[in-house]
C-alpha cells in the first residue's frame, strides 16, 4: 500500500494542480464574460433591471427547462414567442423589458458565467453591511487572491512529495543493497520523472502556457482602456440621484460643454443654487451636504456665507478627481460634439446611462450599446459600437457610423452640395443615401492629433 501511494501521490497532486489551474481560469473566463455582457443589467445576488442571477440555472433545472435556459440566453423573444417555457412567461411577467439577445455566446461560455455568479459572494464591509460592489473590485481581488493561495500551496506540496520520495528511494535502494547515487539531484530526479510520465507532463505544460497566454494578452488589451474606472471622490455625490429620480439636465452643471473644449466640473456655487435651502440628502441626512456648505464658506445656522475682517469669503475648495483622461496628444472638443449646431450628440454616447450611476466613471460599451437598445435610447439616437471606449478605434468607429444631420445646420448643406459635385471619390453617399462624420473628414488624423 505505501509503495502504491508513493507511487501515485505525485501523479495524482499534479493532476490537481492542473485541475486547479483549469477552474481558476474558466472562473475568470465566466467573471469577464458577465461584465462584458450582463452586468449592465444583471447582478449576480441583487435584482436590477433584470433579475438577479444567483440560482437561476438551478431554478430552470428544477422546473425541467434546463436545456432552454441557453435558448433564452441566445434569444429570448424567440423562445418566450415559441410557447414552450413557463420559465420564459415567468421572467415576461416578472418585467416585461426585452433582454438583449446574447447569441454570439457559446453554451460553454453561458455555462462558465452561471458558475460564476453561482460563486459570487458579496463583499463585507468592516461594520457588516454589504459594501458598495458595483464594480466588483474587492470581490475580484479576494478571489484572485485566494486562488494564488491554494496554487502556490498545491505547488510547494508537489515539490515537498518529490523530495519525500526522493530521500524514500534511496532508503529503499539502501536496504537492499542497492548503489546510492550521491550526485543524483532534485533536478535529475524530476527530469527523470517528467520523461517517465510525458503525458502528465505535456499537459501541465499546455495548462500553464494556455493559462499565461491568455493572462497575458488579456492584461495587453487592457494596456490604456480605462473602462469602468470610477475615482474616489471628496463628496459622495449621485448622479442616479440629481441626473436620475430629480431629472437635472447635464447641461444644468457642466454648462460649458456646449460652448467649451471641456465639459468642466461645476463649481460649488452651482451645488449651492439648491444647496443653499436643501441641507439633507436621503442617503447621508446632513453629512455629506455639509461639506459643501465648508467649501463653500456657507453657515447654514445663520444663513449666510463666512468672512475674514477684509470681507472676503473663507472657502474651502474642493478638490475632485479626473475620472476621463485623454493622452496629451489628443484633441477633443466637447462644443464640437454637444452644440446643437455641430455634432448634437447626446451625452449618453459617449458617458454611458449616467442617471444611473453614484460617483462620476468612465462607461463600459457593453453600458452604451444595451442602453442604445432601449426607447430612450433610440429616441436619442445612440449607436451600438465594438472598441472600448475612450480609445482610438472607438472614435474612429464612431466617425464612421454616426450619420450627419444634413437639415440642422446650413453650414451641412454646403458641405453635402460640395460632396455630391465630387461623385469620383466619394460614391458610398449614393450607396446609402446618407453621409458620415467619416466622409467629412473626421478621419483625418489632423482632426484629433495635433
Amino acid at each position: 500500500m505505501n509503495i502504491y501511494f508513493k507511487k501515485h501521490l505525485a501523479n495524482f497532486l499534479t493532476l490537481l494542480l492542473f485541475v486547479s489551474v483549469s477552474l481558476f481560469a474558466y472562473s475568470q473566463d465566466g467573471e469577464k464574460l458577465f461584465k462584458a455582457n450582463c452586468a449592465s443589467c444583471h447582478h449576480p445576488v441583487k435584482n436590477a433591471t433584470g433579475p438577479k442571477m444567483q440560482g437561476v440555472l438551478q431554478k430552470w433545472e428544477d422546473n425541467g427547462e434546463g436545456e432552454l435556459i441557453y435558448e433564452w440566453v441566445k434569444n429570448p423573444a424567440e423562445l418566450y414567442n415559441s410557447g414552450k417555457s413557463k420559465m420564459a412567461k415567468a421572467i415576461w411577467d416578472w418585467s416585461p423589458t426585452v433582454m438583449t439577445p446574447q447569441g454570439h455566446l457559446s453554451k460553454d461560455e453561458v455555462k462558465s458565467i452561471f458558475a460564476y455568479v453561482d460563486a459570487y459572494a458579496p463583499p463585507v464591509a468592516a461594520d457588516g453591511a454589504a459594501a458598495n460592489d458595483t464594480t466588483y473590485e474587492a470581490e475580484d481581488e479576494s478571489v484572485s487572491f485566494w486562488w494564488w493561495i491554494v496554487i502556490g500551496l498545491l505547488i510547494f506540496v508537489l515539490f515537498a512529495t518529490f523530495g519525500v520520495r526522493r530521500e524514500l528511494s534511496e532508503v529503499i535502494a539502501a536496504k537492499e543493497g542497492a548503489e546510492v547515487d550521491p550526485k543524483k539531484t532534485f533536478i535529475v530526479s524530476a527530469r527523470k520523472w517528467a520523461l517517465r510520465n510525458w503525458f502528465v507532463t505535456v499537459l501541465l505544460i499546455v495548462a500553464v502556457a494556455l493559462f499565461s497566454g491568455v493572462e497575458l494578452l488579456g492584461r495587453l488589451y487592457q494596456v490604456g482602456v480605462y473602462q469602468d474606472y470610477q475615482p474616489s471622490q471628496p463628496i459622495a455625490y449621485s448622479h442616479k440621484l440629481h441626473a436620475g429620480n430629480m431629472g437635472i439636465e447635464c447641461k444644468y452643471c457642466h454648462h460649458s460643454a456646449e460652448k467649451s473644449k471641456h465639459a468642466g466640473i461645476p463649481s460649488v456655487n452651482v451645488c449651492m443654487n439648491c444647496h443653499a435651502v436643501v441641507h439633507e440628502g436621503p442617503q447621508y441626512g446632513t453629512e455629506e451636504i455639509d461639506k459643501i456648505h465648508l467649501a463653500a464658506g456657507y453657515n447654514k445656522a445663520k444663513q449666510g456665507y463666512n468672512t475674514d475682517d477684509n470681507g472676503n469669503r473663507i472657502e474651502q475648495p474642493l478638490v475632485w478627481n479626473k475620472a476621463h483622461n485623454l493622452p496629451d496628444h489628443v484633441y477633443f472638443s466637447h462644443a464640437q460634439h454637444v452644440h446643437p449646431n455641430t455634432g448634437n450628440i447626446d451625452c449618453r454616447q459617449c458617458h454611458g446611462p449616467v442617471q444611473n450611476y453614484t460617483l462620476g466613471r468612465v462607461s463600459t460599451t457593453e453600458e452604451v450599446n444595451a442602453y442604445a437598445t432601449t426607447d430612450e435610447g433610440m429616441e436619442k439616437g445612440i449607436i451600438q459600437l465594438t472598441k472600448p471606449i475612450l480609445t482610438m478605434g472607438w472614435c474612429i468607429e464612431c466617425h464612421n457610423k454616426k450619420e450627419i444631420d444634413l437639415a440642422s445646420s446650413g453650414y451641412y448643406e454646403e458641405i453635402h452640395n460640395r460632396l455630391k459635385s465630387r461623385a469620383d471619390i466619394h460614391n458610398n453617399i449614393f450607396e446609402d443615401d446618407k453621409v458620415t462624420v467619416k466622409e467629412l473628414g473626421g478621419w483625418e488624423c489632423a482632426k484629433c492629433h495635433y
